[in-house]
């Protein structure tokens, strides 16, 4: 049997801040780089929605080279993630005895990061064969 010490569960504050949303910089205090100020743990959707917008707009303005490329990207990675968000919806309205529903639903969660690992038998949320 696992016994989980209070140092061992997961907090909901986040760990490079402590929970304040701001971190201690040679000038002074910023907005904390893994919570953007929130002061709590924030989805990999959101995290990664955040750097994408952060991506476009110092990209957007520049002249360089690469920024049609760099738009091009942050564009197919938002597409491929709307479809991902529909495949998983679309398995979520399977029954649970369809394993490869069950399979599928499970990777595009990971790829995403929606949902928690949630299993029994702490096998990490793994799909059951």
């Amino acid at each position: 049997m696992i016994v989980q010490t209070p140092a061992q569960k997961p907090s909901a504050s986040c760990l490079t801040c402590y929970g304040t949303g701001e971190v201690a910089t040679e000038n002074g205090p910023e907005t904390c780089p893994d919570c953007f100020g929130a002061a709590a743990k924030l989805s990999q959707h959101t995290k990664n929605e955040w750097r994408l917008s952060a991506l476009e707009q110092v990209y957007r303005s520049t002249g360089r080279e690469a920024s049609a490329d760099v738009m091009w990207l942050v564009h197919e990675l938002r597409r491929s993630q709307d479809a991902l968000v529909r495949i998983l919806a679309r398995c979520q309205d399977a029954p649970d005895t369809d394993a490869v529903a069950q399979y599928v639903r499970f990777e595009a969660n990971q790829a995403l990061g929606f949902y928690g690992a949630v299993g029994s038998g702490g096998d990490g949320g793994t799909p059951k064969p």
